[in-house]
């Protein structure tokens, strides 16, 4: 599950860092297959991908590649920058930006979609600190992929959330279960311009919906 390190837990190469972690943080850290996260001005660090997670988000990026343009490419763990100063790590994110020009995270403005697959490890973190964070940072639209049911949906899994902010600043939530297709929402601009696309979820694990 994921976890909180302090300054002794790690070398990030200077007896003075400041006692409050920022995304820069993250590329001071030595080369690991865990994954670091800096939420609430803490250093997160979660285990490494499972084969049924990095499937599903291959499906996505292959879904994805098909329906837009190539200046909107999915980036797989690209650190985000926030306001305030934290630096989540999505699954998956999709942004216009040249990468060569931001090689220490994409500023949240500039983020137009996120996505995480839940995993039981970090549920809580995707479900709740995760989605307040990219909200507070202006973040317009987030798919969250449930491998097993939770409390607001005990239907087929997977299942797909995707929450979106409209023109009058409220959240929209959207469920697609595993054996319907549903059209879903993407942001693919800083204008809030959305590009649907109609999925079944349960296609993420290689099946389809009689």
């Amino acid at each position: 599950m994921a976890a909180t390190l302090t300054v002794d837990d790690l070398d990030v190469g200077s007896s003075k860092h400041p006692r409050r972690y920022t995304v820069d943080t993250l590329f001071e850290l030595p080369e690991t297959e865990k994954r670091f996260e800096v939420l609430g001005g803490n250093l997160s660090v979660s285990p490494s991908a499972t084969p049924r997670h990095n499937r599903f988000l291959q499906q996505l990026i292959v879904l994805f590649s098909g329906l837009l343009p190539p200046e909107l490419a999915p980036l797989p763990d690209t650190a985000t920058r926030l306001p305030n100063g934290d630096g989540p790590v999505p699954d998956m994110l999709i942004s216009s930006v040249d990468v060569d020009d931001y090689p220490r995270g994409i500023p949240a403005e500039l983020v137009y979609t996120v996505f995480e697959v839940v995993s039981p490890s970090n549920a809580y973190t995707d479900r709740k600190t995760k989605s307040d964070l990219y909200a507070e940072a202006g973040i317009l639209c987030y798919w969250r992929v449930e491998q097993r049911p939770w409390p607001e949906h005990f239907g087929p899994v997977p299942a797909i959330v995707v929450r979106l902010r409209d023109n009058d600043g409220e959240w929209q939530q959207t469920i697609a279960a595993a054996g319907a297709e549903t059209e879903l929402p993407i942001v693919v601009d800083a204008d809030g311009t959305i590009v649907t696309v109609t999925i079944d979820p349960a296609t993420l694990v290689g099946r389809r919906s009689a």
